[in-house]
């Protein structure tokens, strides 16, 4: 599994996206569904900016079922999926991460798991977290 923590400025998303595309061999993540492993990695990393707190750590992890990444941060807190509409100003990241994702989950650092399969671990650094992780099947 792979690391990389990110500060919180502007460009975080940014950076979390490229690096997760960088880190991730063609064969686990063919380049016909980069756009949603990026799409996804940037929304999940500026939900993490907007609603939690310091530090964000992204991980990645890839087989040949296809990539698993997480994102934590300090808030205990997790992300719902909320109900989508035409009025709705917000609430459309996790609802991306719902369509686009083979699948998704929270897991919580009180070892409660919030939503789907509960990995990967969050990160552990004493202070309540949280992980919000994605799978991107290859296929």
């Amino acid at each position: 599994m792979e690391r990389l923590t990110l500060d919180e400025h502007l460009s975080a998303a940014a950076m979390a996206r490229h690096w997760v595309c960088d880190h991730c061999p063609d064969e686990h993540l063919p380049s016909a569904r980069r756009w949603i492993a990026e799409l996804l990695t940037s929304e999940l990393v500026q939900n993490a900016l907007d609603h939690g707190r310091g530090p964000v750590v992204l991980t990645l992890s890839h087989d040949d079922e296809g990539i698993l990444v997480g994102i934590t941060d300090a808030e205990g807190r997790g992300p719902r999926l909320m109900p989508q509409t035409p009025q709705a100003v917000g609430g459309r990241g996790i609802a991306l991460v719902d369509a686009l994702a083979t699948t998704w989950g929270v897991y919580s650092s009180d070892g409660g798991e919030q939503d789907g399969q509960g990995w990967p671990q969050p990160w552990e650094g004493g202070a309540p977290s949280k992980t919000v992780w994605f799978h991107l099947a290859t296929r």
